[in-house]
């Protein structure tokens, strides 16, 4: 199958989705939560994991021509046994429409109607009761089908108008969280909220008011969810960032969704930096897309628009670095962040992010500062007058502007494709005030 053919079906798998999640609007304004409700949708029906993203790059077109894989899974979704049973299909309708209109010829034709009633000729009283069964079950089924599609329509149009929000997202574990809600009353018996701790732990909440606000909490960390569903459809997720004050670890293989939290002492080194041991890691989720977070918490730690935050850092083949070796730093508040990729082939997807500004990597390249992941670099960023600016081993890489202030920093991630290394972090304020220093010297608890 040539690939002018590939993508007029893939605009047409779009097409289909799109008539589906009408109330969801066009895929172009889809957010990442949107995608990651249709990536649990896909694998509850398929079983098959497509990663949010990958759906993000594919319905707002920014792949050419996704992975085979991906399209069967897209295509089961929709009813068919995968993507060549969708092309077949659809191929057929394109040649069954095709064969209708080759000989209008054929149709100009005059047609010669032999009357019912002619004298002698009356049709058996069996044929007069099909006909008319055959009217009334027409009539029945058309009756029945506008029914449903307008009271499906109805239903989509009731969805769309629940509003379901979380004030507080993010904070010091044991973390207490409060969910506002707002659900047309004929929904609200088939809705329910579904809690997911970070460990993977459930449960579940019926809610028997159409509006009002409802508590929980959190006790494990690292990322929880929050989902509303109705029958069983996923409505909205909201993600619960549940944290320990000091140093943690999250492990994280996104394709498999395995996610681990570990104490910060199984990545001390003797050398005097972080590193996790590999076997530190569950088997399952070491291949291909293991990503290490070294994370450090602390209420109100900077302000998140003024500040200087730089680390040693390092993925090298001793850090069981996954090919690329990407390298992110990132400092984050309740309501945005700042922060930089970097990989030795100088894309990475997210490049450069301040506060609702976000540079991507194929926007941007980095080849001229040959960056050598396996060998230690100091990575930097300077914030000021709502200007960040991202340094390398001192050498300014590049700058943003961005509008929305993001308050009250609280959060220091280093992230590695792979486990990683960090040697020393620190955070300043403007005037060159130490506001956080860690040496990783020693044994932290």
């Amino acid at each position: 199958m040539d690939e002018v053919r590939d993508r007029r079906y893939i605009k047409e798998i779009i097409s289909e989705y799109t008539t589906r999640f009408v109330s969801w609007g066009p895929p172009d304004s889809w957010d990442l939560d949107q995608f990651k409700t249709l990536e649990n949708m896909i694998l509850e029906a398929t079983d098959v994991t497509v990663n949010a993203n990958t759906l993000k790059r594919f319905f707002q077109q920014r792949t050419g021509n996704p992975q085979l894989a991906t399209r069967d899974a897209l295509c089961s979704f929709l009813g068919y046994t995968g993507y060549t049973d969708f092309v077949i299909k659809k191929t057929r309708i394109v040649e069954a429409a095709n064969t209708n209109d080759e000989d209008p010829e054929e149709k100009q034709k005059p047609v010669i109607n032999t009357p019912v009633n002619s004298p002698g000729k009356q049709p058996p009283a069996s044929r007069m009761y099909i006909y008319v069964l055959s009217g009334l079950l027409l009539l029945v089924s058309g009756y029945l089908l506008y029914i449903l599609k307008i009271k499906e329509m109805y239903t989509d149009y009731l969805l769309s108008k629940i509003d379901f929000s979380v004030s507080n997202p993010k904070g010091a574990n044991p973390l207490t969280v409060t969910f506002s809600y707002s659900i047309p009353a004929s929904l609200l018996k088939d809705i329910k909220l579904v809690y997911e701790e970070a460990n993977g732990d459930t449960s579940q909440k019926h809610l028997t008011r159409n509006v009002g606000k409802v508590n929980a909490t959190y006790i494990y960390e690292g990322d929880g969810l929050c989902r509303l569903e109705y029958n069983g459809r996923i409505i909205k997720t909201i993600t619960i960032e549940n944290r320990k004050q000091g140093w943690s670890i999250f492990t994280r293989n996104e394709r498999k969704n395995i996610f681990r939290t570990l104490p910060i002492s199984q990545a001390y080194n003797k050398e005097g930096f972080l590193s996790l041991p590999l076997d530190s890691v569950v088997p399952e989720a070491r291949p291909g897309h293991l990503f290490v977070s070294y994370v450090y918490y602390k209420e109100k730690l900077v302000d998140g628009d003024n500040f200087m935050f730089e680390a040693r850092v390092r993925n090298a083949a001793k850090d069981f670095a996954i090919p690329r070796s990407d390298v992110m730093m990132y400092l984050l508040s309740s309501t945005g962040m700042h922060g930089f990729a970097l990989n030795e082939a100088g894309y990475a997807y997210i490049k450069f992010i301040s506060g609702e500004k976000t540079i991507k990597g194929d926007e941007f390249n980095l080849t001229n500062f040959n960056f050598d992941a396996s060998q230690w670099h100091v990575m930097g960023i300077r914030v000021e007058n709502k200007t960040s600016t991202f340094y390398l081993d001192g050498k300014k890489i590049y700058n943003i502007a961005y509008e929305k202030p993001i308050g009250m920093a609280n959060e220091l991630i280093l992230r590695f494709k792979g486990c990683g290394a960090v040697d020393y972090v620190k955070v300043n304020k403007l005037d060159g005030q130490v506001v956080y220093e860690q040496q990783f010297d020693q044994v932290l608890q």
